[in-house]
């Protein structure tokens, strides 16, 4: 009997012995378990904390650049007058400085765009959310929108203003030109050389008045009929001396002598030199008798 009882109680005991085994591997387990939560737990901390650094650098880059397009902005807003308003320029240097400024603007935001599409794409691939970060970039993109849509509007004011003066500059040199058409042909008169018999044939002169068919005490006048062809035009603000090969017999219209002066030159004929022009072209055409 007592060899039975001793035969159970060590039955008992090597009983007990593989329970507290199996409860010290459990406890093992769970132990290896919580230890191996803990550390990716750990982990995960660390990973969110890295991502959201990274985000928020981003971010703030982003809001940084920004600022800097906005205060860009408001400089080139003001024009002249310091006060906000259209750009003004006076010369082509400065419209072309303010077009770069706006076109950098542009490519500045263009860039910002592209950031946050990087963020927004590391948001997703992000095992975990950030509780206020999709609102922080959503409120980025409207920043980011804005900006865009203010620097469109100065561009298209810009655009318009260049259009208005390329419109004014278009139609003050057609103004010039026609000034200067106008003042040529104020300052143009036009003179034509040669024999009595040479201007004759040509319808230039004919004789007035006289009795005997014209033969006595007729008047050589310019014809008004001339062919303007044969004239040669000359500016009389500027050539005050016409060369005549031969002689000058007579000029016509008729000019008092003292509004010119007819010099003989032995080699290269006559030599008609202008002294009062303003007076002188009173009649804007000229007619020169030679012998």
């Amino acid at each position: 009997m007592k060899i039975q009882l001793g035969a159970i109680a060590l039955c008992a005991l090597l009983v007990v012995g593989c329970n507290n085994n199996k409860e010290k591997e459990e406890i093992q387990k769970q132990l290896a378990e919580a230890q191996n939560a803990r550390t990716s737990m750990q982990q995960d901390i660390t990973d969110r904390d890295a991502y959201f650094e990274q985000v928020m650098k981003s971010v703030n880059e982003v809001y940084t650049d920004l600022e800097k397009a906005r205060i860009k902005e408001g400089v080139l807003k003001k024009g002249a007058t310091g006060v906000e308003g259209p750009p003004q320029y006076t010369n082509a240097q400065s419209r072309d400085r303010l077009i770069q400024n706006i076109n950098e603007i542009g490519s500045s935001l263009q860039e910002n765009r592209k950031k946050v599409a990087a963020i927004q794409s590391r948001m997703k691939q992000f095992k975990g959310q950030i509780a206020g970060l999709n609102t922080l970039v959503e409120n980025l993109k409207a920043s980011i929108l804005e900006r865009e849509q203010s620097i469109a509007q100065l561009q298209a004011k810009v655009e318009g203003l260049q259009a208005t003066m390329a419109e004014k500059t278009k139609l003050l040199e057609q103004k010039e030109t026609t000034i200067g058409d106008q003042q040529r042909t104020l300052n143009t008169a036009f003179y034509v050389i040669g024999t009595r018999d040479e201007l004759r044939k040509k319808g230039i002169i004919t004789d007035e008045g006289g009795f005997l068919w014209g033969l006595l005490g007729s008047t050589t006048i310019m014809n008004s009929n001339a062919d303007q062809s044969n004239f040669t035009p000359i500016d009389k603000t500027k050539d005050a001396t016409i060369l005549v090969n031969g002689r000058i017999e007579e000029i016509l219209p008729r000019r008092s002598a003292e509004l010119f002066a007819a010099t003989q030159k032995p080699e290269k004929g006559s030599e008609l030199t202008i002294t009062s022009p303003g007076r002188f072209w009173q009649e804007n055409y000229l007619v020169i008798v030679t012998d």
